[in-house]
């Protein structure tokens, strides 16, 4: 599994656990500053999780609160890959 996969993943389980429905479609936006890749940001209705790959953290939200933060490096989610 590639990291995009892993993190979608672990976001999926994020929304389904706090209530998403699931059949809603999961909305991703690719967030880009100065032409630059600064990560990926995903909604299902009320909920939102930002993924920022420089900081290594995953950002998950329910109604603009953050819920948790999970601090995921690009060595663990190729481990977990493998």
């Amino acid at each position: 599994m590639q990291l995009p996969e892993s993190i979608r993943a672990r976001v999926i389980d994020f929304f389904l656990d706090n209530g998403a429905d699931a059949t809603m479609e999961l909305q991703e936006v690719i967030l880009l500053s100065n032409g630059h890749y600064n990560g990926r940001r995903f909604y299902c209705g009320n909920l939102q999780a930002i993924w920022l790959p420089l900081s290594g953290e995953l950002s998950l939200m329910t109604e603009d609160v953050e819920e948790a933060r999970i601090n995921i490096s690009v060595d663990e989610a190729a481990t977990n890959a493998a």
